[in-house]
């Protein structure tokens, strides 16, 4: 996706329920918080072209100073793909600037990382498997598929600032507590 192309997929994404719900909290702290600081009072976006080393990484989009949620135009392909990021790193912007959770903590980013993978990656594809599953398979069947991939996705999302081995411990870690924590969300 060029860069253009991401700013309209960005606004696009911005105006669907969950994304716009998370911005209005966000910026709403934002503006109490920053009212005589000279600090931003709204969250900025920024598409750009990421580069393979650094914070950048491998990353689609990321979470950074001053807030801002910097989208990778050149990993990005679809909308889908950029309404999928946006709710992803808003989870971090909410847990980071609204919670005041310090991300830099493994354990912290560990949980943020399963709360932010069970809005995202996991949300829409859970909620189809949940649908689409046979009477037979059920509610067990269900939770399971979705556990697993909120793990399996906050242990990689982890694992770009852990091992993989202590990644994969901190979610364990901190699953059952994070995953049951949807704030600003009021219902599972």
């Amino acid at each position: 996706m060029d860069i253009p192309g991401c700013y309209d997929a960005l606004q696009e994404a911005l105006k669907e329920p969950r994304p716009k719900q998370l911005v209005t909290e966000i910026n709403a702290h934002l503006e109490t918080a920053n009212a005589t600081n000279g600090q931003p009072k709204k969250l900025q976006f920024l598409c750009v072209d990421c580069k393979q080393e650094g914070v950048e990484g491998k990353a689609r989009a990321f979470f950074a100073a001053p807030p801002a949620i910097v989208l990778c135009a050149n990993r990005l392909r679809t909308q889908n793909d950029v309404s999928e990021v946006i709710v992803h790193e808003l989870i971090h912007a909410y847990d980071y600037t609204v919670r005041g959770m310090d991300l830099t903590k493994p354990d912290v980013l560990a949980c943020s990382e399963v709360r932010s993978a069970r809005e995202s990656e996991c949300y829409q594809k859970a909620d189809h498997f949940c649908k689409t599953s046979s009477a037979a398979l059920g509610a067990r069947a269900c939770e399971w598929w979705t556990h697993k991939c909120v793990k399996d996705n906050a242990t990689q999302a982890t694992s770009s600032m852990l091992p993989p081995t202590e990644a994969k411990a901190r979610v364990q870690a901190v699953f059952p507590t994070c995953f049951a924590d949807h704030a600003p969300f009021t219902s599972a």
